[in-house]
């Protein structure tokens, strides 16, 4: 399940308390990020529930036609929107989903 919006806020906030970049003026921009990730959580759970990826369509004519799940277009507008907003705020995905120093992987490298 997504999380809420301002959960969201919490987390970028915190990313960039941590990233040195904070400051109160970026409020519209992380209200921004925060809803675009929010529509990707939720675009990404309807996928999950879903059987096929397309959806049956009837024109005016009463032809029957198969078109790609709306979702499919959410999903695509949100993870744009993600990425813009990431990097308007100097934001990396790491940034954002946290950095954990017992990771062996990241001893490793």
């Amino acid at each position: 399940m997504a999380k809420k919006v301002s959960e969201y806020k919490k987390d970028i906030v915190k990313a960039l308390k941590a990233a040195g970049k904070y400051s109160g003026s970026l409020a519209p921009q992380i209200d921004s990020l925060a809803g675009a990730l929010r529509a990707l959580g939720m675009a990404n759970d309807d996928i999950d529930d879903l059987e096929t990826t397309t959806i049956s369509t009837v024109s005016r004519y009463g032809n029957e036609t198969l078109a790609p799940h709306p979702v499919f277009k959410i999903q695509k507008d949100a993870q744009d929107s993600v990425t813009r907003q990431m990097k308007a705020l100097g934001l990396t995905a790491t940034d954002l989903a946290g950095f954990d120093d017992d990771d062996p992987l990241a001893e490793l490298t």
